[in-house]
């Protein structure tokens, strides 16, 4: 189990993506408030698959939530608490496999393989959001990073973000706030 908090001083401000993905106005003002923790646990089904935890334990008494990703690249559907329903895939990749430069770049030098989050947004048509996880470096400390991008289509306007995590160990609290 690792745990990590979201750095607001190293990270590009969440509100765009959500405003992208159809977040109203109040949500988003409240969720680039607080304090995000992730506590990430992996294991292995009886397949060999990897399954992902991914425990969000937001500050300020907004209640968490538990991504629970298998890294198959198989389709799931659900019916998400903030995005409504949604169809996503997990996979480890190879970064030459990704089909968007933008995903593609800013890792730590000799990365070769990277977690890839693919999301379609059901109800919101044409939306489309992908998030690739890997490692950076960052005036030479190594941090865990998401790089999430948001298209929409019919929209030539792509939203990029960078988020950084501070690796705080196992079982560790975190007090910092992402914006």
């Amino acid at each position: 189990m690792a745990t990590g908090s979201w750095n607001a001083k190293l990270s590009d401000s969440s509100d765009v993506v959500l405003k992208a993905q159809g977040v109203n106005w109040l949500m988003r003002k409240v969720i680039t408030m607080a304090t995000v923790t992730l506590i990430v646990t992996q294991t292995k089904d009886a397949s060999g698959n990897i399954l992902l935890d991914i425990e969000n334990k937001p500050s300020g008494g907004m209640p968490g939530a538990v991504e629970k990703r298998v890294l198959n690249w198989e389709p799931v559907e659900l019916n998400h608490t903030l995005f409504g329903n949604i169809r996503g895939r997990s996979r480890v990749v190879k970064v030459d496999a990704l089909e968007d430069a933008w995903l593609k770049g800013g890792w730590e030098e000799g990365t070769e393989e990277v977690l890839h989050f693919k999301t379609e947004h059901i109800d919101s048509k044409g939306v489309v959001t992908q998030q690739v996880l890997g490692f950076v470096k960052v005036e030479g400390v190594r941090y865990q990073a998401r790089r999430v991008l948001v298209t929409t289509e019919g929209s030539d306007k792509n939203v990029e973000i960078t988020i950084i995590y501070d690796y705080l160990g196992t079982g560790e609290v975190s007090r910092g706030r992402h914006r």
